[in-house]
């Protein structure tokens, strides 16, 4: 009975580990950074013109279906974009970057511009189906930002990490739908 007992246990706690999978891409159940270990909070695909671009994912240390507690969490948070599509190329990342921006900030890009140009040039290297990029949030510090595993760079200020939650889960979010999967709806 121990033996059965320790197998189904054994069993479950593995299907907490295992990957669900989204437009061909696989998403763990965890993301493991800079020192920390966030849990899937929901995931879904970018669609535009009914063409799937990439899969959004949003990490947090607690499950919320609330976009502001996730935009004002004092605890990190990331959104990984998994490119699906040979149509996303540098330029149209940037386009979609800056439009997300000015509709989270409310036009108001003023305070924010020397970081977005610096986090912009994370999408100026030539952008290929099967990258990901993951936005890694730790309030108090920024942004760290990683291509295909790689950290590029660092973008300061609690400011400028609201406002890039905002482009995913702000009032006007880039895709409603993948606001709602990313929440757990």
């Amino acid at each position: 009975m121990k033996k059965v007992l320790l197998f189904i246990s054994a069993l479950v706690m593995s299907l907490n580990v295992l990957a669900i999978e989204l437009d061909g891409v696989k998403i763990s159940q965890t993301l493991n950074l800079e020192n920390q270990t966030l849990q899937l909070n929901g995931a879904g695909i970018r669609t535009k013109f009914f063409m799937d671009l990439y899969v959004g994912s949003l990490y947090t240390k607690n499950k919320t279906s609330d976009a502001s507690n996730v935009i004002n969490s004092k605890t990190p948070v990331a959104i990984q974009l998994d490119i699906t599509s040979k149509l996303i190329t540098s330029e149209k990342l940037t386009d979609a970057v800056n439009e997300g921006f000015d509709k989270s900030t409310g036009g108001n890009i003023a305070p924010l511009k020397d970081r977005l140009t610096a986090f912009i040039e994370v999408f100026k290297e030539k952008i290929v189906k099967g990258d990901d990029f993951v936005m890694f949030v730790t309030p108090g510090k920024g942004v760290d930002v990683y291509k295909n595993g790689k950290k590029l760079t660092t973008i300061e200020g609690d400011d400028f990490s609201k406002a890039l939650l905002g482009v995913w889960l702000g009032d006007q979010p880039a895709d409603t739908d993948l606001k709602a999967k990313m929440l757990g709806s």
